[in-house]
């Protein structure tokens, strides 16, 4: 899950730099989600609270982007 996350930030980063700024958002977000187990597995608990934070930013700024 952890390789699949990082894959995800490496795509939704270039997509964000690109100006593709809902797909790269979303894909950021679930990044986050993919991220968030392994971290709890790990019991890193700083990782599991930035992951869900950001989860939360990058698809709440989704769906703020995608109804303008």
């Amino acid at each position: 899950m952890r390789y699949f996350a990082s894959g995800l930030f490496l795509l939704s980063h270039g997509l964000l730099v690109l100006d593709h700024l809902l797909i790269g958002a979303a894909l950021h977000g679930i990044g986050e989600l993919f991220f968030a187990p392994w971290a709890i597995k790990q019991k890193a608990w700083d990782l599991v609270f930035i992951a869900f934070l950001f989860a939360v930013f990058d698809l709440w700024g989704t769906l703020k982007l995608g109804f303008n």
